[in-house]
Formats: structure tokens, sequence, C-alpha cells
């Protein structure tokens, strides 16, 4: 017997199809220029969603909700000379987990050196505001697939009426796969995964501006910002951080599926605290989760972030290499989300430029390189 729910996300979806081939209704090309894109001035733009007539109850972790009852550690991948098959969506999210990873690292520390500071400025405020976008939304996107009704759902159109119509039904309407049976929990995970790497990054912000006075009496930290033209320059350059290799390399293995169904789990802690930039192999945390019932929507006028992530999780089912580049580099452009953070990243060049002490800058790391970040990747959420 045919699975009726099934059976009616099929009926839905040929009649987008239909409906998209007798308007002759193609799918948007995106520009040629591959990733990664430097933009040294983003115009500001305001993205509006035009699919306010989902209104879409998600569950989310929240706050102070969350508790882990234990914790095991699972290797996900280590280093090795021959590097697993990557795709487009894991090598983006690939540079959004460089960010997360160098976060951990001011997040766990303290500043024991001029050097460290600046490290910390170039690290993390040499992001490219296009690349860390691209990432955000290609992690958010991974963490969705993972749900087990979804990707069912997914696949099981895709044999009943073959993979060129459901991409043709997917590009036609960025709302197709969010209806899916499984798209609306498929969305819950993946905001609740990004409402935690939000807390993390305003925590990690508060933690590192307290050090802007506390290291008032190292007599280190007091000495003159001499090299602040060099950092300044590598911080308006726009070029990017380079990816870290071993994250890379995670996020190509398939072995990291488990770790991404964990983050998207209710009540479930940011998946990025113990990963950092030196480690050699990557752990994510296991962890039994208690259940949370606070519950979140889709921020209003972000509908189209929501939809842009289920129909990413789609093409990531799918598998990337039957989709064109063009339409996974569309799908992961998010112009809201990249001008947030092109503006916390020229606040951040701003700051530096009125340091004159070494113990003056961490004020500014936490206050627009971090807590900036994470109210811009937590704006999709309410």
């Amino acid at each position: 017997m045919y699975n009726f729910k099934r059976s009616v996300a099929a009926v839905s979806f040929l009649a987008v199809s239909m409906t998209a081939v007798g308007m002759g209704v193609s799918a948007q090309e995106a520009p040629e220029d591959a990733l990664p894109v430097t933009e040294e001035n983003v115009e500001s733009a305001e993205v509006v969603a035009d699919s306010s007539d989902v209104s879409e109850t998600v569950t989310a972790d929240a706050g102070l909700a969350q508790e882990a009852t234990e914790v095991s550690e699972t290797v996900v991948a280590e280093a090795a000379p021959t590097q697993p098959q990557s795709d487009a969506i894991s090598d983006s999210a690939a540079i959004y987990a460089t960010f997360q990873a160098d976060v951990t690292d001011v997040k766990t520390t303290t500043f024991e050196s001029t050097g460290e500071i600046e490290s910390s400025l170039r690290n993390l405020g040499g992001q490219n505001p296009t690349q860390l976008t691209s990432g955000f939304i290609a992690y958010s996107a991974l963490v969705a697939s993972q749900d087990p009704t979804f990707r069912a759902s997914v696949q099981d159109i895709e044999g009943f009426y073959g993979r060129e119509t459901l991409l043709l039904g997917l590009s036609n309407d960025v709302r197709y796969a969010r209806s899916l049976d499984g798209g609306t929990s498929a969305v819950t995970s993946s905001l609740g995964a990004i409402a935690a790497d939000s807390r993390r990054l305003r925590g990690a912000g508060a933690y590192v501006k307290e050090q802007a006075y506390t290291l008032q009496g190292a007599g280190w930290a007091k000495s003159r910002f001499s090299n602040k033209s060099s950092v300044l320059d590598q911080l308006a350059s726009g070029t990017g951080r380079p990816v870290s290799a071993t994250l890379r390399a995670a996020f190509a293995d398939s072995s990291i599926d488990t770790a991404l169904f964990q983050a998207g789990q209710n009540g479930a802690p940011s998946l990025w605290d113990g990963v950092s930039s030196a480690a050699s192999a990557v752990r994510f945390p296991s962890l039994n989760i208690a259940y949370s019932g606070n519950t979140t929507r889709v921020a209003a006028g972000r509908e189209q972030v929501a939809d842009q992530i289920a129909t990413l999780a789609a093409y990531r089912v799918l598998g990337t290499d039957a989709v064109p580049a063009s339409t996974v580099r569309q799908t992961m452009n998010e112009t809201r989300t990249r001008n947030c953070i092109q503006t916390a990243r020229l606040n951040l060049q701003q700051c530096v430029a009125a340091v004159h002490q070494h113990h003056e800058a961490p004020f500014c790391i936490g206050e627009h390189a971090l807590t900036e970040i994470g109210d811009c990747i937590g704006d999709i959420t309410q």
C-alpha cells in the first residue's frame, strides 16, 4: 500500500512542477563567480521574505533550558594523507567550523601575550562575510538533512517522479522543500543548533570583553599597539581565514552525520565547544540531553532563510553532484546575514583603529567579532 503522507506530498509537488513548466518558469541562475568572494563594501540590503503565509512554530533550544547529563567523546575524523571526497556544502560548512574553532580558542583561555591578542584579532576579524554566511547556511542545512522523515520524503519523491523533476520543483519554489513531510522538523533541528551557536558567541563575547578590564593590571598588556597598522590591513583585506584542513576532512567524512544529528536535538548545546583550531582530530561531544519544552518561531520576515535551509538540505540528501554548482551557491547566499556580518567587520576595524594599548583590543574582539556575529546568525529565530 502506498504511503498516504508521501502521496499527499507527491501530489503537492506535482502541482508545483506542472505549474512551473506551464508558466515557463526556470530556476534562477547564480553569478558564475565561485566562492570564495571577497566583498569590501556590501550595500545595505533588506531581505523581504515572500513566504509570510507560512507561520510555523518550531521547537528550539533556548536560554538556560539546556542540560547535558552524560558526556562521552566521539572521534569524527583524524588528519590523514588521503582526504575523503568533499562537496560544496561540506566545504562551506568547514569555513564556519574554522571560525567556531577560533571562538573555542578565545573562549577557553585567557590572553597571556600581545601576540595572542593580535592573533585572535586576525583570525576572528579576518572572516570574509560572504564565505562565513554561506558556511553558516551550509552547516544549518547539514543539521536539517539528518531528519529521517525529511530524508525519506525527498528520496521517495525522487524515486517516484525522477531527480530532474524534483530538482525543478525545488528550484521553482523555495518554499517547497519545507512543505515536505518532515520539512518542519528538519528546520526545527537546524534552528535549535543556530540558537545554541548564537548563545555561545554572545557568551564568548562577554568573556573576552571582561579581559579588557582585567588585563589593565598586566604590564605587558599596557604596551603600545605598535603593530596596529599591519593588523588593520589584514582585517580590511577581506580575504578570509584559511580553512582548517582537519575540519575540512571532518565535514567530508560521513561519520560526522552522527554529530550533526545530535546537534539538532532539542536541548543540545553548541556542537563546537569541544572543537579547537589546534586539535589534530575533531572530537565532538556525544550527549544524553534533557528535553527542553521551550518553543520559538522563525523571526518575522525570515521565513525565506528557513526555506533556503530546507532546500539546501534536500540538495544534500540528493547529493550535490546531481545539482548544478550555481544552484547550490545561490541557495547558500543570504544577503541580510551577510550584510550584518559585514557591518560587524567594519565596526571591528573602527574599534581597533581607536585602540592605543593592547589591553583595549579584547573589547573590540568581544563586542564586534563575537557578540555581533552571534546576533547576526541568531537573527532568524525569535
